[in-house]
């Protein structure tokens, strides 16, 4: 009987320990074989730039799920045109939207996701940001909407072996745009297919800024436009403008169209040499040195002692505020907007980031193109008036025929006065109009 008893106390034993054992070894394979996180896929809507290209993009996705499994990324790649209708369809009805993508239209930014809750609880350092551009690019209403993704300026590229061969001296900082329309004319060879200077893409940009204060839209409190549009600043750089376009220094519409490669602009001129002067960007300048191209930079031209302006930019990144998963749409923004996202696409496209510390890092920070172009940034940004100002761009395509007229030789110099104060009642009732769409 005490043998047996001994016997089943060993058994008993025996089994606590396999018991113990087995629930001591399950629960560590529990910690190894949790549930699998679920797997978010987040749309991504973007553009193909000079900045990044799409292989640019791809390959940075690849590199942020390295990191990040549980995240996918589905990448629509979208022309500009068509990008700008699908987000204001989306937006507007509200469904349908992508969960990160560019708020480029100022209407837009009401239905861009608030961001500094996120950014205060996971100490996310904006300071990194050059201020200049996190000021103009990032604010709406006092909140923040979005990331800065790079910094890019319109900057005036001159082709050195152009001006070499017509004996021309190369422009400075300082230049005038009365300097401006002289040296286009000097270097100008039509008998060669060789431009001066290309046709200007549109008004009320850095050169028009340059010539006062009233060479704007309109007023500062965004209320009249009598005494700005029409200004005799205003006027005075729509005058200068046509004296341009009559130089015989820039291509004419038709030679644009027939003379570009790609029909895209005065890049492609400047790079087969027919452009002596080009008002180009950064990703344009970074492509002309993998060409090769013997080529100089300078601001563009300003008028006096006036201030001297600007047209710089970095593009709003955001997140809708319908997303289904504003974590992970957090997690990627501040990513691909961050040191690593930005790096990767200096490193492989041609972005200049918007982060100080990053672009310390650019491999020709010491060349001349480069620190021309940082120095062109000190300038005045014309984003300053027209981030405060977001009813702009609807009051400027409603006055495109004057430049149109202009470009094509449809209108005299001394009709541009009367044009202007036609002008006046229709921008008027559209900057009316504009700002009753604006939430503030």
């Amino acid at each position: 009987m005490k043998k047996d008893t001994m016997k089943l106390a060993l058994v008993l034993a025996l089994m606590v320990c396999l018991v113990g054992s087995l629930f001591a070894a399950g629960q560590k394979e529990g910690a190894v074989a949790a549930a699998p996180k679920e797997v978010v896929t987040l749309e991504w809507w973007t553009w193909d730039s000079e900045e990044y290209d799409e292989a640019s993009q791809r390959a940075m996705v690849k590199e942020f799920e390295k990191t990040h499994p549980y995240i996918k990324i589905n990448m629509v790649l979208l022309p500009t045109k068509g990008f700008e209708t699908k987000m204001t369809t989306a937006l507007g009805a509200g469904v349908g939207g992508p969960d990160v993508a560019f708020f480029s239209v100022a209407s837009w930014y009401p239905k861009a996701l608030v961001l500094d809750d996120l950014i205060a609880r996971d100490k996310f350092d904006i300071g990194m940001y050059y201020k200049g551009f996190w000021d103009t690019k990032t604010q709406f209403n006092g909140k923040t909407i979005g990331l800065p993704l790079g910094v890019g300026s319109s900057l005036v590229m001159f082709n050195k072996d152009l001006f070499d061969a017509a004996g021309v001296a190369y422009p400075t900082n300082s230049w005038t745009t009365t300097e401006y329309l002289e040296i286009a004319k000097k270097v100008a060879n039509p008998a060669k297919k060789i431009w001066g200077a290309e046709i200007l893409t549109r008004p009320f940009r850095a050169i028009w800024y340059n010539y006062g204060p009233n060479a704007r839209l309109y007023s500062p409190d965004s209320k009249t436009v009598e005494g700005y549009l029409n200004s005799p600043e205003s006027l005075a750089a729509y005058e200068w403008f046509y004296d341009l376009m009559r130089s015989g220094a820039t291509p004419t519409v038709s030679d644009m169209s027939t003379l570009s490669t790609e029909n895209t602009g005065p890049i492609d001129l400047f790079m087969a040499n027919r452009l002596a002067m080009a008002t180009l960007n950064q990703g344009h300048m970074l492509n002309a040195v993998k060409a090769g191209k013997n080529f100089g930079v300078v601001r563009e031209p300003g008028v006096g002692d006036n201030p001297r302006h600007v047209n710089a930019w970095s593009l709003l990144v955001g997140i809708w505020e319908g997303t289904q998963h504003p974590e992970e749409a957090w997690t990627f923004l501040k990513w691909y907007v961050g040191p690593e996202g930005q790096k990767f696409l200096m490193d492989n496209a041609n972005l200049f980031p918007s982060i100080d510390a990053v672009g310390k890092q650019y491999k020709d920070a010491d060349k001349d193109y480069v620190k021309a172009f940082l120095e062109i940034l000190n300038d005045t940004q014309v984003a300053i008036w027209r981030g405060a100002h977001p009813s702009g761009t609807k009051v400027e395509a409603s006055i495109t025929d004057l430049w149109d007229k202009i470009k094509l030789g449809l209108i005299t110099k001394a009709q541009i006065k009367a044009e202007l104060d036609a002008l006046v009642p229709k921008a008027q009732s559209v900057l009316d109009e504009a700002k009753k769409t604006l939430i503030y």
